[in-house]
């Protein structure tokens, strides 16, 4: 007989408890990483002390303070860890299947209000499964298949779970028997704990179970629902400990559960410790919680606590969660009251000079405030003692850069950067006050001002050429060169007498010639040997003088002569002499300035000063001088020869027959007299040689003493 079986409308919820195992490598926190443990290191070291730069070096202070610094990051870093995973390794099912034998047939069934109980004796059956129904059960079922598609064996179990939920009754095992009980009537029959759950036969058990880290009470509220509605939940007041009554399998569902809520918290959350170098605790925690809850929403999964009696954040974070946004956060808003605290700090000048170098970023950013912001006042560094005169030298100082100790030693820097400079001369050092961030950005500064500057090591050879016949008119130095060198000559006229421009001939030789050697002290030996062919050379001074970039050096080599300026009566009729001493001889002045190709422009005056007589009534000497004054461009390690400075000496010599050329009358018989003119010409060779100490002084030093001391030995030789 065919019957209709009505539709069954069932509705069950069906709870899915699901722990997987999360397994992450650690990830990069900034409180564990080198460059910020570094910067922890040093925020604990500042909170014991000052952050004053201007404080002693001493060695065993800073070695004290190194292992206390080492000590606190250890220390953090013992605090400092991500949470672990949960131990949960996956999902169980509600009841567990049978284990059914192999079949491959399939099953029509056709119920009409058929009891429970019968329905679920003849499907036990159908699976060659032993079980005992509890005569509670008096429900009646209607179910059937369609003929064209009759229901799988696997599926028939399914089917045997879905009819007892959904008249509520539980199936548990217990061996090899299977019971069904309506739910409600099972009362506990054993006592047991998560550890011995496993042992007896009881369907019904009540589980004691004692907590080690969650409250009893939240984890009766999660619990709770769970149960509902075969077995219930107690919490006992004295202890922090539940009693559950369940069935085995729900309680080993529960077991699992707990053993994910009830877990060390300090293991399972991500745990970091910040120190704060700047910033007040309280600020931050305020402000990283309201970051955190514009993201993530009211409830965020980070837990932020500023811990003021040591200025420092205490983060946690779930396991699954990282601190590296946390914790670039938290620089962020630490630098952030660094930037507006002011502080003095003490920079020793390296290599300039205090007073000149703050003059020059006076001046530079006081420029840049008259471009960007005109009408601001200027910010001094002691408001009370700043005088006005300093403030007016200040106003006036050029743009170069430099000032005197005498003038002021206290400058203002204002515009963009808010700071006050002092220049320490006693130290050579500048006291600043400011920010850290603008002490940092005048700093950048500082460090490209305070170089090492470039020096230009200078090496003359000063020498004479006796003219002959030959050479009246002068050495031609364009022949001279030509056979030392072949190649152009460039030449500059000087306008003492006219020459032929085209060969360089002719004139008295008032002509300078910047000649690019091929090889240092080659190239002089081959001009030295040119010119001594026809010639007569004599050495008269090798001076050599290393200037800095920019700077006047001086090379001089003569006599001082005494001129009388007049006399002066003073009281009773006393006359006093006033003598002023004149130099003479060969003066040499010379300013290199370096370009960025390493190029060397020198400014040259040339001077050859002598006495060629004498006049008046205090009969004075007469002086005769010769300059030049040019600029030249020469590279490094090229030679520059200057030529031209004719000098004329005229000399009587007298001889004769001792005694008697002295006897009146008849002496000059006895007697010979000569007149010798000589014409000298001066020549200077300069070499320079650009010397930076930030690279190879040593080895540039000794190799230009080298070349020209071979330079000299060749002129001593002619």
């Amino acid at each position: 007989m065919r019957v209709t079986i009505a539709p069954l409308g069932l509705a069950f919820t069906v709870l899915w408890l699901s722990a997987c195992t999360a397994t992450s490598s650690r990830p990069d926190v900034i409180a564990s990483s080198a460059s910020d443990a570094q910067q922890s290191r040093q925020a604990w070291s500042e909170s014991a002390g000052s952050n004053n730069s201007t404080q002693p070096d001493n060695d065993a202070l800073v070695e004290l303070a190194a292992r206390e610094a080492a000590e606190r990051q250890a220390l953090i870093d013992e605090i400092n860890r991500d949470g672990r995973a949960s131990p949960s390794q996956g999902r169980r099912e509600a009841v567990p299947a049978p284990v059914l034998p192999p079949a491959d047939n399939t099953l029509e069934l056709n119920y009409e209000q058929a009891d429970l109980r019968e329905v679920l004796e003849e499907l036990a059956d159908a699976l060659d499964l032993s079980i005992i129904i509890d005569p509670a059960i008096d429900a009646r079922v209607s179910l059937r298949t369609a003929a064209n598609r009759p229901l799988n064996f696997d599926d028939v179990w399914p089917l045997v779970r879905l009819l007892a939920r959904s008249h509520g009754v539980t199936l548990e095992q217990v061996g090899s028997i299977w019971y069904a009980t309506l739910n409600g009537n099972a009362v506990p029959t054993e006592i047991v704990t998560p550890d011995t759950l496993s042992e007896g036969s009881a369907a019904q058990v009540m589980q004691i179970t004692p907590l080690r880290y969650v409250n009893a009470d939240s984890a009766l509220e999660v619990l709770s629902p769970l149960l509902e509605p075969t077995g219930r939940i107690l919490r006992l007041s004295n202890s922090n400990t539940l009693a559950i009554s369940a069935s085995r399998s729900q309680l080993s569902r529960l077991n699992e559960l707990l053993n994910v809520i009830d877990d060390d918290p300090f293991l399972n959350q991500g745990l970091q410790l910040y120190p704060l170098s700047n910033a007040l605790a309280a600020d931050v925690a305020q402000e990283l919680t309201d970051i955190l809850v514009l993201i993530e929403g009211d409830n965020p999964a980070y837990q932020i606590q500023g811990l003021d009696r040591i200025n420092a954040l205490l983060v946690t974070a779930p396991a699954t969660r990282g601190f590296e946004e946390i914790s670039r956060w938290i620089r962020i808003l630490d630098a952030d009251r660094e930037e507006q605290s002011e502080q003095l700090f003490q920079y020793r000048v390296k290599n300039l000079n205090a007073i000149d170098l703050a003059a020059t970023l006076s001046e530079v950013f006081r420029l840049e405030e008259n471009d960007n912001q005109p009408g601001r006042p200027d910010r001094n560094f002691d408001e009370n003692t700043a005088s006005a005169e300093t403030a007016e030298s200040s106003e006036a100082a050029p743009s170069t850069g430099t000032t005197s100790a005498a003038t002021s030693n206290s400058m203002t820097v204002s515009a963009n950067l808010n700071v006050g400079i002092v220049a320490d001369e006693s130290t050579n050092s500048l006291l600043i006050r400011a920010n850290p961030r603008d002490y940092r950005q005048l700093l950048a500064t500082i460090n490209q001002l305070d170089t090492a500057p470039l020096q230009v090591m200078i090496s003359a050879v000063i020498a004479q050429v006796v003219l002959t016949d030959d050479t009246a008119f002068g050495v031609d130095w364009s022949r001279v060169l030509e056979n030392a060198s072949s190649g152009s000559v460039t030449r500059i006229d000087t306008g003492f007498m006219p020459g032929r421009a085209e060969d360089g001939s002719g004139g008295l030789g008032g002509l300078l010639f910047n000649r690019a050697f091929l090889d240092g002290a080659a190239r002089v030996e081959a001009t030295l040997e040119a010119i001594a062919i026809n010639n007569d050379v004599r050495l008269l001074a090798r001076p050599s003088l290393t200037v800095i970039n920019n700077q006047e050096g001086l090379i001089r080599i003569g006599a001082e002569v005494p001129v009388q300026l007049g006399e002066t009566v003073g009281v009773g009729g006393t006359a006093t002499t006033n003598i002023q001493y004149r130099p003479t001889g060969i003066e040499l002045q010379i300013t290199p300035r370096i370009n960025e190709d390493g190029v060397v422009n020198l400014t040259i005056r040339q001077e050859l000063s002598s006495v060629s007589g004498s006049s008046g009534v205090n009969q004075n000497p007469i002086f005769q001088n010769q300059e030049i004054e040019t600029s030249v461009v020469v590279r490094d390690g090229e030679n520059v020869v200057l030529g031209g400075l004719i000098q004329n000496s005229n000399d009587q010599l007298n001889t004769g027959v001792p005694y008697l050329n002295r006897v009146p009358g008849i002496g000059r018989l006895f007697s010979y007299q000569q007149d010798n003119n000589e014409r000298r010409e001066l020549f200077i060779v300069l070499r320079p040689e650009i010397i930076n100490l930030n690279t190879r002084s040593r080895d540039r030093y000794r190799e230009v003493l080298e070349r020209f001391e071979l330079a000299v030995e060749l002129i001593e030789d002619f």
